[in-house]
């Protein structure tokens, strides 16, 4: 058995990643605030396990609790391989630096890189003699790589979390049973996020009218490509550990 566990999994990429993995012989750990009725049903439809856990992941203080419950409701024995995806996040607050809120640039930071930590942390406490292949995958940026006026925050989190998937791939390359971490750059999709975005008031973000173009251009990717893309690189055995992959380089 394959098991999956997905965060931010009920719209957008998260959403796209469930619907590409509704296969036979496939467990899907589904982690989000809110339940998608459809990806229940479509799983129901497909004979295939499917569970949602509501949680709101910026809530750092139930990370490490939810990893645990979850992975003690698996049998080792039953799986032949897991994934866990780190795929929730925010943009937000999508401000220069002193006009943005406190608690946004607290909830920002928690949930784009102090829960994809300890999320990462836990798992390798208990999976670390599961000799299993084992796969941590992070949703990064291209914000990670390049100074974005208003975007100080969101680009600091997404390079955070970028060096620690390198840091971690690293101390992986020396456990007995290892997992492979790697980032994935989905580059700029059609999701709620980039909704977002698009409503900016132009003092706070000032490419906002750049972002508007990709939309009205219809150059945005759909979340179901760059899902077909980046689960095309889990499955196969050619990862990197610790590497940061970007979806220009599978297209």
């Amino acid at each position: 058995m394959k098991y999956f566990i997905i965060t931010g999994a009920s719209k957008g990429l998260g959403e796209a990643t469930v619907q590409h993995l509704l296969q036979e012989n496939h467990h899907l750990i589904c982690i989000a605030r809110t339940e998608n009725e459809q990806l229940v049903q479509e799983a129901h439809e497909s004979g295939v396990e499917l569970r949602f856990i509501h949680e709101d992941l910026s809530k750092y203080d139930r990370v490490t609790e939810m990893v645990r419950d979850v992975l003690h409701s698996i049998e080792m024995e039953d799986v032949e391989e897991i994934y866990f995806i780190n795929n929730a996040g925010m943009v937000d607050p999508i401000k220069p630096a002193g006009k943005a809120e406190e608690s946004l640039v607290t909830k920002s930071i928690h949930l784009n890189l102090l829960t994809p930590m300890l999320v990462t942390n836990e798992f390798l406490r208990i999976t670390e003699s599961w000799p299993c292949k084992k796969v941590m995958v992070n949703i990064s940026s291209g914000a990670a790589n390049r100074p974005v006026f208003g975007w100080n925050t969101y680009g600091t989190t997404k390079a955070g979390l970028d060096m620690f998937t390198k840091s971690v791939g690293l101390e992986q390359q020396f456990a007995t049973y290892p997992t492979t971490l790697l980032a994935f750059s989905p580059g700029i999709m059609d999701t709620d996020m980039q909704g977002i975005i698009r409503q900016t008031n132009k003092e706070d973000f000032t490419s906002v009218d750049v972002f508007k173009n990709y939309h009205e251009k219809g150059e945005l990717r759909s979340p179901s490509f760059v899902a077909d893309k980046m689960l095309g690189l889990i499955l196969s055995d050619q990862i990197e550990n610790g590497r940061v992959y970007d979806i220009k380089e599978f297209i």
